[in-house]
Order: structure tokens, then C-alpha cells, then sequence
């Protein structure tokens, strides 16, 4: 008898010691023996839940179902199931318990033996991966998993949609299967020696449907690793960017090639002449600069019309290509404006041979319609390395020897020399004008309305800077901005421009116009100046100015100079308060990767893609194509230079959110704005 009760004790110590649950309830479902880990469970003494139901401890939703259970099951079978416990504080418990029946000798049930586990932990996960699971399931992003050597397990239904591939018809296959033509092998390679290293990769990828057309997605790949650190699957992750790839592409076609010509545009030269003159720095051979202009295009122009005047431009670069060789460049500098870089050739003699074979085949007539025309070109030369191995004095010079070629009696060409320096003599008394105009009171500033397409009511204004020259009138940026840039003299007249605005702004406001935005240019070498953040904060203390109220014009090229330098400086600008808006959109290198990368809220389309809205195919396509894009982005568009209804008509079509141009209003002073509302 000893013997039993020391095997009692030691089994009741025992079970006192386990660290999951343990009860014994009799066959009422009254609990005889309960440990501690189980009265811990619940918040309760262990003594204080002896001869209670062991019902009274569950949630109420469970107590019926259990209670149905116990009796039906009549003792007679092991079981185990999942059970809600009430927590002493009326919190609920996720327990798994099983049940275990005890008979007496003649084999009656007596009652049963309850082991308790708690469950919560795994209960929370089992919700999290079904949240998860249907998370994926209704993504409006495709997701593929497969096992390490890229047999796909998983694909979801976004993916389905998109390929047109059933799941069971890709199941088992390696995502091989799915490469376009357009993603090299050795570009796949890459991926996969980066995933396999145990690295995430994102970037763009081309991915084939099932019936062999393509589709762009912005994909990530991220290895999944097992218990022991090695790579079981991968998941890929993708967001169709197929849209805005292809307006990625019209962007760039634009950025690169001039729409009219087919030439290259003065991005694309650009780069090539930079080109250039590195080899020739590195090889010591010659170049030389053309630059063309047609002589008496505009009378052709205004008197046959645009349509007569833009074949003639092509025919001109049709011509302009078979003088040259395949290494060399054409391009259309803009209007009847071309440049011409010849490579590797005779110096002076090699480029006189190629100016005199453009006159020769310029001065036959050209046939357009009913109209016979010969145009001629000034062509003016400039030789690197002789005259400089810098792209912008290069095409200073050129341009400066073509003026010179029209004072000459036009078609003819005519070499840069000395003489044409005297040019620089007038920049520099414009910029000693300019430096005492600007310490004056000759700088006046504008402003233009900018008209919500949606409502049609006044929701901005653009702040334009006139120079009042006390003997040339007024004069507008395009006669003293570059001199201003070139000098350093634009960070002076930066800031007494935006000083200006702000404080008309607040006149404006205390006389009772309501606007939401102003906007002011900034220049490069204000947006490079250390100082920015510090002089912008200066101005708005000085002019009781809110810069949520501003709105900054910055340009494209200016940006793409260093694209780490201007993110830094745009967050600093938007952390005070400042809009940011790229100006002049399109005009310059154009690209999604930067796009999405800068902190901006607005692109301005250039008034050049508005002007020939509704006759002018291409730029209907591109700028519908810009709005589309700029909306995915979270982007509000402007357009400027909207004159006519039917632009007015084709953008609010198109949802373009603000117009700015001469349909509103001219740049206007203070006080007409204020009369014209």
C-alpha cells in the first residue's frame, strides 16, 4: 500500500513538472486533478478550478460543440482537437487537447485525462500564412515560386492572366520557358549567379506569353533558404510596366531623333560630338564642325505654309545625308538650323571638300507639289583641336562663322577666325548691364495664370522675369538669360526674382486672390549653389512667405548632371515645403529609371509637343502618352503654350490637370492679374 501511494506521489509530481496542461475530469466533466502548468494557462490557482466543469473554462461558442462531443463520444475513443480556452481575463486561449478515456474495473467510464498544448503561436501563424496566402492569390502583381534549380511550383492568378498560361500547363516547367527573345542569355546568367549566391535581384525583365508575344514587368527575385541555411526556392515578384515602357520608348525615340527629319536632335549630337573630342584628345586626329542654316527659309515657310516648309526640311537632310560618310553626324539643331561633325578627316582641305559638295547639291531644285524651289545654306566651320577641344565653343564658333557666311552674301561658306571674337566684346557690355540692372529697379517680374482643366478656375500663376533696359524697352529672358547663366549673374537674379514673387505673392493674396501655387524657375547654377536651401529659407522669413505655396520649374538636363546630387537637394527642398516640377518635359533625356527615383510632384509638357495639337499625329501620341505616364507616377501634368480650344478639348479629354498659355492670359503685372479676376 506504501508502494501505491509513493507511485501516486511520484505521478503527481510528475505531471505537476510537465510543461503542457494536464487534467483529469470525472464523468460530469467535473475536474478532479489539475496541474500547475494548466492553471497557469488560464490565470487561475490550481486548487480554485478542483471540482469546477471544465465547460465553466471554455469560450461559450465551444461549450455546446464540446458538450455534443463528450457525449457522443461516450468514452469511447482517444481523440484530439482543437479548443478556445477562457483566460482568466477573458481573453481567449488556442489550445489543441486530447482526450484520453479512464474505466473502472467494470470497464464504466469514469471520466477521461485532458492534455492541454497551447496552440496560439501556431494558430496566430496558421491566420498570418492564410492572410498571406490570399494576399497572393488576389495581388494585382504576378508571383512565381520555384524550387533552386528554377522549376516553377507556384504561379498565381495575376501571372495566369497575363501569360494566358493555365496553372496546371506551367506547373513543372523552368522558367526558361518564359525568356523572351529580348533578355540574352548572358543577361539571364547574371540573374542567376546573383540569386544563387544567396542575393536579391531586381531590375526589368522581358518574359514571354504563352502565344509568344511579350510583356515587360518590373521584377524581384529573392532566394528562400531552409533549416539549414540552403536555398530551397525562389520567389519572383512582378508589376507589368509594359505601358510605361512603351511611352519610355516614344520618350526616348524623341530624346534622341528629331521627329520631323529622322536626324539625330541636339541630345543625341550632343553626346557624339563629346565623344569625339575625347578620341581626338587620345589619337590626335581632326574633326570638323558645320553648322548650316537655310537662307530665306522663313519667306518659303510663311508663304507655302508649314506642310511645304516641313518636306523641304526633309528633302534638305535627305541631301545632307548623302554628303557625308557613315561615321560622321547630321543633325537637326532645331527650325532650319543644322550641324554637320566630320571624323577623322584632312583637316582644312577635308572639310572645305564636304562644304563645297552640301552647295553643289543644295543648288539643285527641288520639286514639292506644283512648286520647283532651290534653297541655299550659310555654312559656318570651326576645326577641333584647332579652335578649342570644348563642345560648347565649338558650336559657338561654328555658329559664329555661319552668321558671318550670311553677311557674306549667303550661300557660301566660311571658316571661325579672330575676327568674330568681337562678338564677345557686346556679352560682356550686356553683362555689366545686367549686373547694374539687377541692383536696380530695371528687373520686373510677370505672371502668367495657370487654369485648372477640370473646373476651368484660376489655380496657379507662373512668375516671369522681363529686363525694363532704359534704352532697349523691355527685354525678355531669351536676350540676357544666357549671358546671366554664363557669367554667374543668375544666382543674383535668381534670388531677386523669387524675393519679387514672393512678396507680389503676398500682396496679391492680402488684396483678396486666391491661388494654391506660384511658380518660379530655378536655374542650374542656382540649384548647384551650397547655399540654396539656406538663401530659399532667407527669403521666405524675409517675405512672410508659405513655401507650400511654391512651386520650383527645375529642367531635365539640369537633373540628369549628377541624379544622386539633385535627389539629395530635392528631398532638402520638399522637406521644407517646395513643389518641385520638371520643366519643359520631353525636351531633354527623358527616362522612367530617373522618374521614378526624384521626389517631384508635376511635369510641364513643352509648349513645342502643344503647338500642332490636334494636326500633328506625333505629338497628340506623345503627349497623351506623357499624361497616361505621369498618372501612374502620382504625377500632376501642366502643358504650356495651350492657345486654341481644340488643344484645350484634347487635353481635358486626355486629363491633363493644369494649362498654362496665351487662351488665359499673357504674362501679365500684378495688379492686371488682380483686375482680370
Amino acid at each position: 500500500m506504501g508502494s501505491n501511494n509513493q507511485n501516486n506521489i511520484f505521478f503527481h509530481q510528475l505531471i505537476e513538472d510537465l510543461q503542457q496542461g494536464v487534467c483529469q475530469v470525472d464523468h460530469h466533466h467535473v475536474i478532479q486533478f489539475i496541474n500547475q502548468s494548466l492553471a497557469n494557462l488560464l490565470g487561475h490557482s490550481a486548487d480554485k478550478m478542483l471540482n469546477k466543469s471544465i465547460f465553466d473554462f471554455m469560450v461559450e461558442e465551444e461549450q455546446t460543440a464540446w458538450k455534443h462531443l463528450l457525449i457522443q463520444n461516450a468514452g469511447q475513443k482517444i481523440f484530439s482537437r482543437g479548443l478556445v480556452l477562457r483566460h482568466k481575463d477573458n481573453t481567449n486561449i488556442y489550445t489543441r487537447i486530447s482526450l484520453t478515456p479512464m474505466f473502472d474495473d467494470q470497464d464504466q467510464y469514469r471520466g477521461a485525462v485532458l492534455e492541454v498544448v497551447d496552440d496560439t503561436d501556431h494558430r496566430k501563424q496558421d491566420i498570418r500564412l492564410r492572410l498571406l496566402s490570399s494576399a497572393v492569390e488576389q495581388s494585382a502583381t504576378l508571383v512565381v515560386i520555384t524550387d533552386d534549380m528554377g522549376v516553377i511550383q507556384y504561379v498565381n492568378p495575376r501571372f495566369c492572366a497575363l501569360t494566358d498560361y493555365k496553372n496546371d500547363e506551367i506547373i513543372g516547367q523552368n522558367v526558361k520557358v518564359l525568356r523572351s527573345a529580348a533578355f540574352k542569355a548572358a543577361e539571364l546568367a547574371d540573374v542567376w549567379k546573383a540569386i544563387v549566391s544567396g542575393n536579391d535581384w531586381q531590375g526589368e525583365v522581358s518574359t514571354k506569353m504563352k502565344n509568344g508575344d511579350t510583356f515587360w514587368s518590373l521584377m524581384s527575385i529573392s532566394p528562400i533558404k531552409d533549416e539549414q541555411n540552403k536555398i530551397s526556392h525562389f520567389v519572383a515578384v512582378g508589376e507589368d510596366i509594359t505601358q510605361l515602357k512603351m511611352a519610355q520608348s516614344q520618350i526616348e525615340q524623341l530624346a534622341y531623333v528629331d521627329s520631323l527629319t529622322g536626324l539625330a536632335n541636339r541630345v543625341l549630337f550632343r553626346d557624339r560630338i563629346e565623344q569625339i573630342l575625347k578620341n581626338i584628345a587620345r589619337n590626335q586626329s581632326e574633326a570638323a564642325l558645320l553648322y548650316l542654316d537655310l537662307d530665306q527659309f522663313k519667306r518659303i515657310n510663311d508663304s507655302l505654309g508649314h506642310d511645304v516648309g516641313d518636306a523641304l526640311l526633309m528633302h534638305v537632310a535627305d541631301r545632307l545625308r548623302d554628303c557625308v560618310r557613315h561615321q560622321d553626324t547630321v543633325a537637326r539643331m532645331g527650325g532650319d538650323e543644322f550641324v554637320i561633325l566630320l571624323t577623322n578627316i584632312d583637316g582644312v582641305a577635308g572639310a572645305t571638300l564636304v562644304a563645297r559638295k552640301i552647295l553643289d547639291i543644295m543648288n539643285q531644285p527641288i520639286r514639292l507639289l506644283s512648286h520647283e524651289m532651290i534653297v541655299t545654306p550659310s555654312i559656318g566651320i570651326t576645326m577641333a583641336p584647332a579652335d578649342s577641344l570644348n563642345a560648347d565653343i565649338l558650336l559657338k564658333n561654328a555658329d559664329l562663322a555661319m552668321y558671318k557666311a550670311k553677311t557674306q552674301g549667303r550661300n557660301n561658306y566660311q571658316f571661325f577666325t579672330d575676327e568674330m571674337n568681337a562678338q564677345a566684346i557686346q556679352h560682356m557690355e550686356t553683362e555689366n548691364e545686367l549686373r547694374k540692372a539687377i541692383d536696380s529697379d530695371q528687373i520686373e517680374i510677370l505672371f502668367q495664370p495657370q487654369v485648372s482643366i477640370s473646373t476651368y478656375e484660376l489655380v496657379g500663376v507662373e512668375a516671369l522675369v522681363r529686363w525694363n533696359h532704359p534704352e532697349l524697352g523691355t527685354l525678355s529672358p531669351g536676350k540676357f538669360i544666357q549671358v546671366a547663366e554664363e557669367t554667374g549673374l543668375i544666382i543674383p537674379l535668381g534670388w531677386k526674382i523669387l524675393k519679387q514673387a514672393c512678396s507680389q505673392w503676398s500682396v496679391m493674396k492680402s488684396r483678396g486672390l486666391s491661388l494654391s501655387k506660384i511658380s518660379v524657375n530655378l536655374s542650374a547654377r542656382q540649384f548647384r549653389d551650397p547655399d540654396l536651401l539656406e538663401m530659399m529659407q532667407a527669403v521666405f522669413e524675409r517675405t512672410g512667405f508659405n513655401p507650400l505655396n511654391l512651386e520650383l520649374e527645375i529642367t531635365e538636363t539640369l537633373l540628369m548632371d549628377d541624379i544622386d546630387y539633385a535627389v539629395s537637394v530635392l528631398k532638402q527642398l520638399k522637406n521644407i515645403g517646395v513643389s518641385i516640377s520638371i520643366d519643359d518635359f520631353g525636351t531633354g533625356y527623358s527616362s522612367l529609371s530617373y522618374l521614378k527615383q526624384l521626389p517631384i510632384d508635376s511635369l510641364k509638357i513643352d509648349r513645342s509637343f502643344i503647338m500642332d495639337i490636334p494636326h500633328d499625329k506625333d505629338d497628340i501620341a506623345i503627349t497623351a502618352a506623357v499624361i497616361a505616364m505621369a498618372h501612374k507616377l502620382k504625377l500632376k501634368v501642366i502643358a504650356e503654350g495651350v492657345e486654341t480650344q481644340a488643344q484645350w478639348n484634347f487635353l481635358k479629354k486626355n486629363h491633363c490637370d493644369i494649362a498654362q498659355g496665351f487662351m488665359f492670359g499673357k504674362p501679365m503685372s500684378p495688379a492686371d492679374l488682380l483686375k482680370s479676376q
